[in-house]
């Protein structure tokens, strides 16, 4: 008999870490099992003003086919758990997901309720009982929610690799007369821009060779700061803008080394570094959430509180020029393929189907 699920989250517009998972997610359970979709999150451009009435009313139409596809005997409901005062919306779909008798399963993808106890999580715990199953993105992760909440749960683990798709060997870079790094995100304070447009600065003064590209949305006050650093590095940096699909994926290919310095609190597993890696990059980042994890021998991670740009230089300074960078290149790939395969076969372990 086929397993049925009721999956429930906030799916793109707007696209971002979050969402795009649980597309991805919601997909890849999709091949092998009858799904009900229901998309909570508010439409895109909606007034701040109604953002949250517009998703009470998205969470409580979702309730709906909990009701109306209990008459499957193996029926289970996906949940992707929400950060902050979100958490109100998941808790209330657990209650009504246990009142109808299905099998939960909580797909975790931040550290806000981690880092810091969280009543609304806790009622969660109580509500969801022996029935709920917590998908988290790696043991760090889970360790820090047992210590949390002082108690073991039912778990499993699902790396963000198994969204991203490794990337074939395509043109690689061209310009070697310097180390290409480059930054992709949402372009905030909190993210690292400030941090890499100093990296930077700091290269050019010291005169290692280095071109900088950086990507990426950007609001009005941080463009100021990206347009000011292009006047003043000229050639040194480039700033593309927003990047998406074949563009993003030669955005990588242009690069040796992925920066992300990245200060935000509920980092969980950023997807950016595992798009960098199926490229191929090597990777220098800060250690949040479950980003030690992602990296290995190929990459830098700076602690908490260490000194992201003197680190990063120098490490970028003893980097091995050709031919070394090609094989290193190849090396993350292949090693990315292998992560990504785990992954994908992670998934069919959660639900005992085979892909």
């Amino acid at each position: 008999m086929t397993r049925h699920i009721v999956a429930i989250g906030q799916l793109p517009p707007p696209l971002n870490g979050f969402s795009f998972a649980t597309k991805s997610m919601i997909a890849l359970l999709s091949e092998a099992m009858s799904v009900t979709v229901c998309n909570i999150a508010p439409a895109a451009g909606s007034p701040s003003l109604l953002r949250h009435p517009i998703k009470f009313s998205r969470v409580l139409r979702a309730c709906l086919p909990l009701f109306r596809d209990r008459k499957h005997h193996d029926r289970i409901c996906y949940l992707a758990c929400e950060g902050g005062l979100g958490l109100v919306y998941t808790l209330l779909l657990v209650l009504v997901a246990r009142l109808v008798a299905y099998s939960i399963y909580l797909h975790h993808h931040s550290f806000s309720y981690i880092d810091r106890p969280s009543l609304l999580m806790q009622a969660i715990l109580t509500l969801g009982g022996r029935q709920l199953q917590h998908i988290f993105l790696c043991d760090i992760m889970l360790e820090r929610f047992t210590e949390t909440y002082g108690r073991r749960v039912r778990s499993s683990l699902i790396s963000n690799a198994a969204y991203v798709t490794p990337q074939d060997e395509g043109d690689e870079p061209k310009d070697r007369a310097h180390l290409v790094i480059g930054m992709l995100s949402n372009l905030t304070t909190e993210k690292g821009l400030e941090t890499f447009l100093h990296l930077a600065r700091q290269a050019r003064s010291e005169n290692v060779p280095i071109r900088a590209i950086l990507a990426g949305p950007a609001g009005a006050s941080e463009r100021v700061a990206i347009d000011a650093a292009v006047a003043e590095l000229g050639d040194t940096l480039d700033y593309r803008g927003a990047l998406y699909d074949d563009a993003k994926a030669a955005f990588h290919r242009e690069l040796d080394v992925f920066v992300f310095p990245t200060a935000y609190d509920n980092e969980a597993q950023p997807l950016v570094i595992f798009e960098a890696k199926a490229a191929g990059n090597a990777v220098i980042s800060s250690d949040r959430g479950c980003i030690r994890k992602q990296l290995d021998e190929n990459d830098l991670l700076i602690h908490s509180g260490g000194e992201f740009v003197p680190t990063a230089l120098a490490w970028l300074a003893a980097m091995s020029p050709e031919p070394a960078l090609e094989a290193r290149r190849k090396a993350i790939r292949q090693a990315y393929r292998t992560r990504h395969a785990k992954a994908r076969a992670a998934i069919g372990t959660l639900l005992d189907f085979d892909e």
